[in-house]
């Protein structure tokens, strides 16, 4: 009898065997055939050098941003990129850095003083950085436009101390919370620019903020940076939207603020100098930044920006040292980086301090 027999066995044995063998074949094959047409679809990645001299080696029909991508693979950040770039096509460079990266291409943009007063530079002292007084908004209907919305401006600003101002943009999220964590623990105090928020969590995060005595000022709720731009109401609808959400969380009346950008960027050119009178004449302090972690330029590794800030620092000439960094929810590398870079300027003589607006303000050179 076949059935139940030893050859029966042998036979079911073989079978079962022979089937998975069948089976995890058809799946390699499928699996296999399926990469590669997925890797197909994706532009392969060109092989891209530097030269011991600093020659760009490119291959020919590599486009801008595979040898973006690929330099940033090997580790170089985006301003030595972007230097690189320029060796064979600017024109296409200026195109690319436009189309794809306009909403942070204020992070490389060249940072000056701020005026320390609105005088000439013939009745300025040596020592001061003066530029031309905003143009005047008295008469244009924006004006009329939130008329809460105003602030005291300062008489005069303070005087320029070898000191640390670290600012934080994009908040609340999970990782201020690590922040303040941090500097609580080494009774610092910072500046947050934040975005806001409508969560109660988030609200609740701002608040936390505010008592424990950090300076808080407006960014942009939106980011929508063609919006924003698009002319002063815009902005202003941003900035009050903003400016409200942090006041009723934190019962604080902000009276800083921080372009979405930088003051001075690739959306707001035809708005720059109203939106900046404008500000002006509504008591506002605008703050750039003469250090930036590039934390929002690239995805950054702990060393990236480390080494962004410290090398900065050493860079800068001036005293005050404003340091641009981010606590939105994807900036946890940001988070782990911050205690080593306190520790480390510690060593080197600064103390810290959050801003308020008779801090000197360290500005984008208009371009």
């Amino acid at each position: 009898m076949y059935f139940g027999s030893v050859r029966f066995f042998k036979h079911l044995i073989l079978t079962v065997v022979f089937g998975w063998i069948a089976v995890s074949t058809f799946f390699a094959v499928f699996f296999g055939v399926k990469y590669n047409m997925e890797k197909k679809k994706e532009p392969s990645e060109p092989v891209v050098s530097v030269s011991s001299d600093g020659v760009l080696n490119v291959p020919d029909g590599t486009t801008v941003e595979q040898v973006y991508l690929a330099l940033a693979a090997k580790g170089y950040g985006p301003e030595d990129i972007m230097e690189f770039l320029r060796q064979t096509d600017e024109d296409a460079v200026d195109r690319f850095v436009k189309e794809n990266y306009g909403s942070i291409a204020a992070e490389t943009a060249v940072i000056t003083e701020a005026p320390e007063t609105t005088v000439s530079a013939e009745d300025a002292e040596p020592s001061e950085s003066v530029t031309e007084v905003p143009v005047s908004s008295e008469d244009k209907p924006y004006t009329k436009l939130y008329p809460e919305l105003y602030a005291e401006y300062p008489e005069s600003f303070g005087e320029d101390t070898k000191t640390v101002y670290l600012t934080f943009d994009d908040g609340p999220s999970d990782n201020t919370l690590m922040i303040l964590s941090i500097l609580r623990k080494y009774d610092i105090k910072a500046t947050f620019f934040m975005s806001g928020s409508t969560t109660e969590k988030g609200k609740a995060i701002m608040e936390q903020v505010a008592a424990e005595g950090h300076a808080i000022g407006v960014h942009s709720y939106s980011h929508d940076y063609e919006k924003i731009y698009e002319s002063v109401d815009s902005f202003l609808d941003d900035f009050n939207n903003t400016y409200n959400i942090i006041k009723d969380a934190t019962g604080v009346s902000p009276n800083i603020f921080r372009f979405a950008g930088g003051s001075y960027n690739d959306y707001n050119h035809e708005v720059y100098d109203e939106l900046v009178a404008e500000m002006t004449r509504r008591g506002f302090v605008y703050y750039d930044w003469n250090v930036s972690a590039q934390d929002a330029v690239v995805k950054p590794t702990w060393t990236y920006i480390y080494n962004n800030v410290l090398d900065g620092v050493k860079a800068n000439t001036s005293n005050r040292q404003i340091i641009l960094m981010h606590d939105s929810a994807d900036k946890y590398v940001t988070v782990t980086t911050v205690e080593d870079i306190i520790v480390e300027l510690m060593k080197d003589g600064y103390s810290f301090d959050k801003l308020d607006n008779t801090v000197p303000p360290t500005q984008i050179v208009k371009y």
